[in-house]
């Protein structure tokens, strides 16, 4: 059943109506992306990785070869498998997005998302001049689509949405309606904090989130490797937290997808 009141706001938390450090006060401008872009700056990241690992082994080869004369050819094995289960498991990742299938094995704890090159594809796409919330919004398609390759049943009454605090009051009450005719519960947090706070609370099994591409990344970055979530950016035709909407049937096909139905 839908719970239509609770908030949680603990201290220091962001406030309704709080700005964004680097707005300018202005209407945002669209920065809804398809899911290349992270796909295509991730792959670079890739190369890169396995690039760098295969020079820092040529660097220290002769060190290695004073040491023991099999030891940089030990070491050197060991990079290569290093470089081609990364590779291959990114591969995987990549052909469960354009088939739809779960088909990449665990790699630790990661296995939904490909959140570990966040933070690197993020600083790298700002050399090329496209902004965070653009990458954002790219990796949220990636990782939703990884969810629902997944194919990952849930029961119902295990099912968070989790909303803003700024969503409008007919957004909201459309949503609850939603959540109560699937009986899922719904929770509006403050925050990404509030949202920790909640989600170690009720110990969901499946999470649909709404709120501003900043939010969501961290919030995956958080769960995803524990809960699955599918996460949903809010439209801001007044700016970061002030009088924002969603879709409403995009939570609805989330919730299709979580249940099967």
């Amino acid at each position: 059943m839908a719970n239509k009141g609770q908030q949680q706001g603990p201290p220091g938390g962001r406030r309704l109506g709080d700005e964004w450090l680097d707005w300018s006060g202005k209407a945002e401008e669209n920065v809804d992306s398809g899911k290349r872009i992270f796909l295509g700056f991730a792959t670079i990241v890739m190369v890169l990785i396995s690039l760098l690992s295969l020079f820092a082994w040529w660097l220290i080869t002769p060190r290695l070869n004073m040491i023991h004369p099999y030891l940089s050819l030990v070491v050197g094995l060991l990079i290569l498998g290093f470089v081609l289960a990364l590779g291959i498991w990114f591969a995987l990742m990549l052909l469960s997005i354009i088939i739809g299938k779960d088909l990449a094995f665990y790699f630790g704890k990661k296995k939904y998302s490909l959140t570990f090159l966040v933070p690197i594809v993020i600083n790298l796409g700002r050399r090329f001049g496209i902004s965070r919330d653009r990458i954002s919004s790219s990796f949220i398609k990636v990782s939703n689509a990884l969810i629902r390759a997944a194919r990952r049943r849930i029961r119902g009454n295990k099912l968070m949405i989790l909303l803003p605090r700024c969503l409008q009051k007919a957004n909201r009450q459309e949503i609850l309606l939603l959540a109560e005719r699937n009986d899922c519960e719904v929770y509006t947090v403050s925050g990404g904090e509030a949202a920790r706070v909640k989600i170690a609370e009720i110990r969901p099994t499946g999470i649909i989130a709404v709120a501003c591409e900043r939010d969501l990344v961290t919030g995956i970055e958080d769960v995803v490797s524990k809960i699955p979530v599918i996460a949903i950016p809010n439209v801001r035709p007044e700016g970061p937290c002030k009088n924002t909407y969603t879709n409403v049937s995009e939570i609805e096909e989330a919730i299709k997808i979580f249940l099967k139905k």
